[in-house]
């Protein structure tokens, strides 16, 4: 219901365009595509990480330790508000309720008919005390997830000696257009990334954005568990046949007996998409070997997706099954449900098929999937010329309409892309709030063609897809609507390759792309009225 318009705010570009923060978090083990080496886990998924401030700023915040203070400090905390904040609002609501329906069921009907065995069980007071009883157990479920999850000691998922295997500090490529002050930016906390903006300002990003307990639940559900394995198939997993049809339907053997596919994944949240890419097994049997690179905003998200594929890994090599338990609807609106009980059930995860890829991929290549995360804001982070022609695939799922300027977004695709590589997309178009351009669905289909894209698969879906669980919505997939009211998409899909450039005059070359973006964030702030032009 609401899961949708929260984790929207995850990736306002608004809060971000300062910061670039690079986790690469890699599990392959060997340099080899094929390893016969006996396998071993890899310590802590190594993770380096790359700091940029803005240009206003010097690069001599080079305290490493500092950097891994903040960002456990920034993950227990959000593992605590579980509890602290959320926990309590529901306590508080579900306290509020059943005190008022004590006094309104005596005031109506009397204390001789409340306490009637015969109707105590009909009485909304008996459900609201079931209710606290069932409250109390499942947010002492999620909030052990939430904890696992967003462990930083030995006891739980990070390494309790060293988050980042290394950092670097470097120049941000989007600078900060026409700004004259940097006070705000002085903390090294301000650098980590917070998940985008939201209403309230800075101090409310950790309890009501998208870098908070409850959305690690979510997406969590979304992306790890069995209950939501329809709505992937129709999102997650289209994206993924497509890139086996369209990038392997042209390679041959004269592309070498294992071909690297390099795939971006913008976005990226849990980390599902990135994870059925660099397992696929219609690309390994294909003698492509993926080596996938998911990007977010969000330090919690990225954590926590190591965390679940950690378990993954620790699944494979110890030979035991390793899974969690949450209730994914619990802290739902108050509104538009039908049954209750809906709202108490449970989901583990990681689901099977996610362990069932892991193993295949293991005992085919005898090393873990290639698979690494990137953390900061996308257009800042790869519109570094380091960053042109070195991917494949970007594939993007429910991603395109959170750009502040979608021109920016098509244009950093066609900078990422190699020659002929593809963009796999597909999602709504339900525009950011903070969106300045908002084309509809044949307006971005022009923008792309003008771009340089050629568009070989273009379709909106015949029917809506749940954007967290199928019985949010009814229908195919669904045991039983769990609202009456319910929020779905029509994702548009689109492949579209990248056509090589036949100009001569020069506007193929996309060495100057950061200048381009830096005068682009310039207007975008003149259009948000936060820069004066006379």
């Amino acid at each position: 219901m609401t899961q949708r318009r929260a984790s929207e705010a995850r990736r306002d570009r608004s809060s971000l365009r300062f910061l670039s923060l690079i986790v690469m978090i890699s599990s392959h083990l060997s340099p080899g595509y094929w390893s016969s080496n006996a396998p071993c886990i890899a310590s802590a998924f190594q993770i380096q990480a790359s700091v940029s401030v803005p240009q206003q700023l010097s690069t001599n915040h080079n305290d490493v330790d500092k950097i891994e203070t903040l960002v456990k400090d920034k993950l227990d905390r959000i593992a605590t508000s579980y509890q602290t904040i959320h926990g309590e609002k529901l306590r508080r609501t579900v306290d509020v309720e059943l005190e008022l329906c004590h006094k309104i069921e005596k005031c109506f009907m009397g204390a001789n008919a409340i306490e009637d065995e015969s109707t105590q069980n009909l009485l909304l007071s008996t459900k609201l005390k079931e209710k606290k009883c069932r409250l109390e157990e499942c947010l002492a479920v999620n909030d052990r997830a939430v904890h696992q999850l967003l462990a930083t000691n030995s006891d739980g998922g990070q390494s309790s000696s060293s988050l980042f295997h290394h950092v670097d500090f470097i120049t941000s490529a989007a600078a900060a257009a026409g700004s004259t002050s940097v006070g705000e930016y002085d903390d090294l906390g301000q650098l980590m990334g917070n998940g985008g903006l939201v209403e309230g300002g800075e101090s409310n990003k950790e309890t009501d954005g998208y870098d908070t307990a409850l959305q690690v639940i979510h997406h969590t559900a979304r992306d790890w568990t069995h209950g939501a394995a329809s709505c992937r198939e129709e999102t997650i997993m289209w994206i993924v046949r497509a890139i086996v049809q369209y990038y392997t339907q042209d390679r041959s053997s004269n592309d070498g007996p294992h071909h690297p596919l390099r795939a971006l994944i913008p976005g990226a949240g849990l980390g599902r998409l990135a994870y059925e890419v660099s397992t696929c097994r219609d690309l390994i049997e294909n003698r492509v070997m993926p080596r996938v690179e998911a990007n977010d905003s969000s330090v919690t998200m990225i954590f926590a997706a190591q965390s679940v594929i950690k378990m993954l890994q620790e699944q494979q090599h110890e030979s035991r099954q390793l899974q969690s338990a949450i209730h994914p609807f619990l802290s739902d609106p108050q509104v538009n449900e039908i049954d209750a009980r809906k709202r108490f059930e449970m989901e583990v995860f990681p689901d099977q098929h996610a362990t069932d890829s892991y193993k295949y991929y293991h005992d085919l290549t005898g090393t873990n999937p290639n698979l690494s995360f990137t953390i900061g804001d996308f257009v800042s982070t790869y519109s570094q010329q380091s960053k042109q022609n070195q991917y494949d695939v970007v594939a993007t799922s429910f991603f395109i309409d959170t750009a502040t300027n979608i021109y920016e977004y098509i244009y950093m695709m066609k900078h990422m892309l190699d020659t002929n590589g593809i963009w796999v997309n597909c999602g709504p178009v339900q525009w950011h709030p903070c969106a300045l351009l908002r084309p509809t669905v044949e307006q971005l289909k022009d923008m792309l063609q003008v771009a340089g894209f050629d568009l070989i698969s273009w379709s909106i879906a015949d029917e809506a897809v749940a954007y967290r669980h199928p019985d949010d919505v009814g229908g195919a997939g669904s045991e039983e609507a769990r609202y009456t009211r319910s929020e779905a998409y029509r994702p548009l899909r689109f492949v579209a390759r990248l056509l090589a450039s036949q100009d001569d005059d020069g506007n193929c070359n996309d060495e100057d792309l950061a200048l381009k973006i830096q005068y682009s964030e310039f207007l975008n702030e003149v259009a948000n009225g936060k820069i004066e032009v006379n």
